[in-house]
């Protein structure tokens, strides 16, 4: 018989009702002729690439063909063979996340050669042409700056606590006008993060997000940016870092508006210009989210890669990493190597930037720039423990025992390693010994991964893990 191995994960309220879960491995959809509709893939590894060697990588932006991070205190930039800079100016912050916008190169026409960088205390520009640095000051700079986009010319900023947005001169971050400034204010609630998607400035508050567009306005005589007609969504964010652009949408853990409050109700994606929001996080990975202690540290990004576009939702005092596949629209974790097989934690990322053809992540406990590549079986050595927990195998009639005589898990073979099966008979509260199989010498494309006289059970979840830096492909598990 079929047995339920591929598929979503989606681990809730009670593992007796679904426990199955897909932990570094994230759901295919083939084509109908496939051999199997549904297949599992093994998360990508990370090699070092770049690193300081102290302190956190705590954010990265490209730019005038360099990737600029800041680690600690320091800004930095990296050519494309990760040879690293001398520090490029001093922040007043040494922790915390970062944003980063540029206005441009000048040289092609349109630009300020200005790189601008906000830590939540200051706002600091950096020009690629001078190579001066220096604090943002001045009568029209609001400063403690939480929220940043780049727009049309200009830098568009937000402080902590405030409900206004502020726009720079044109093209120039160095010069803030008193005058271009507006209060963001259908909702009495605060400005959380700012974007621009297809050329119009999301402003996503608390509980509501506003859509604004360039009205031509100087900024000698006011806001350049006036909302667009009734243009006010019901959805904010309680975690101003979630909100990540990706695949032509918009992301973030949100907040739905309930008269002047609201409550979390999971990730919302937006689709394109005016696009509806969608809840797009299932009910088991809201209520997971929501036993998290806090949410409000939440950092997101997206990429895509093979087809894929992923949102990874981190939560860094949850101690956890969930990312939404856009391409299938299924959920899957990510975990980094924790010193147990079924400990799981979050993702070591902390930052991404796509740089030079690679796909590039900070570390949060280091310096170090990892590149993350399909290929790459092991995160800067460490093992990469696969895990997928299966969906109850049980006779739904009534419930009676089943014999099981022999499980194949069928898997991509000839790669090398070997897999480990255990299992839980009382709605996985607990669960066996491990007991391995091989999927084959290198080369040994025929072998099979089969587990034998595995007893009795009303009611058996399976868990199949593979920590061995090989390649990993489950397509399907037959039982007798």
């Amino acid at each position: 018989m079929h047995l339920p191995i591929c598929g979503a994960g989606y681990l809730g309220v009670s593992s007796n009702l679904d426990a199955s879960r897909s932990v570094n491995l994230y759901p295919e959809i083939s084509p109908r002729d496939a051999k199997d509709v549904i297949a599992l893939l093994g998360t990508p590894g990370t090699a070092p690439w770049a690193g300081f060697g102290s302190g956190v990588v705590r954010g990265t932006h490209v730019f005038g063909g360099l990737l600029y991070v800041v680690i600690g205190g320091k800004l930095y930039s990296l050519t494309a063979a990760g040879v690293m800079s001398a520090p490029l100016g001093t922040l007043q912050t040494s922790s915390g996340r970062v944003l980063m916008a540029d206005n441009g190169l000048a040289a092609s026409g349109v630009g300020g050669n200005q790189l601008m960088i906000i830590d939540g205390v200051a706002g600091y520009i950096y020009n690629i042409s001078t190579a001066a640095f220096a604090a943002i000051s001045g009568g029209g700079w609001p400063g403690n700056p939480i929220a940043l986009a780049y727009i049309d010319g200009y830098f568009v900023v937000a402080p902590s606590g405030s409900m206004s947005a502020y726009a720079s001169n044109l093209y120039d971050g160095t010069t803030w006008n008193a005058l271009a400034t507006s209060p963001i204010s259908a909702a009495p609630d605060l400005i959380k993060c700012i974007f621009n998607m297809e050329q119009q400035l999301w402003i996503i508050k608390e509980y509501t997000s506003e859509v604004w567009y360039d009205a031509g306005v100087p900024t000698s005589q006011g806001f350049p940016f006036q909302r667009s007609g009734a243009a006010v969504l019901d959805y904010g964010t309680p975690a101003p870092w979630s909100a990540a652009r990706g695949g032509n949408s918009l992301f973030f853990l949100a907040n739905e508006r309930h008269n002047d409050g609201g409550e979390l109700v999971g990730v919302v994606q937006i689709v394109g210009q005016g696009g509806n929001p969608q809840v797009v996080s299932p009910p088991p990975i809201n209520y997971r989210i929501g036993q998290l202690s806090t949410v409000v540290d939440a950092f997101g990004y997206c990429y895509s890669d093979g087809g894929h576009t992923f949102y990874v939702l981190t939560f860094p005092q949850g101690n956890a990493t969930f990312v939404y596949d856009a391409s299938t629209g299924l959920w899957h974790e990510r975990s980094t190597w924790t010193g147990g097989a079924y400990a799981i934690g979050r993702h070591v990322g902390n930052c991404y930037a796509y740089f030079a053809g690679m796909h590039l992540i900070g570390d949060w406990q280091s310096g170090n720039i990892y590149k993350m590549q399909a290929g790459i079986y092991t995160d800067n050595g460490q093992p990469i423990v696969s895990v997928r927990t299966c969906q109850h195998v049980a006779d739904k009639k009534d419930l009676q025992n089943i014999f099981i005589k022999r499980l194949h898990v069928d898997m991509e073979t000839g790669v090398g390693g070997s897999a480990a099966l255990s299992w839980s008979d009382d709605g996985g509260h607990t669960w066996s010994n491990d007991y391995t199989a091989s999927i084959g010498a290198v080369g040994q494309y025929k072998a099979r991964a089969v587990w034998r006289r595995l007893g009795v059970s009303r009611d058996r979840i399976f868990r199949v893990a593979v920590s061995d830096p090989v390649k990993r492909v489950i397509l399907g598990a037959y039982g007798e």
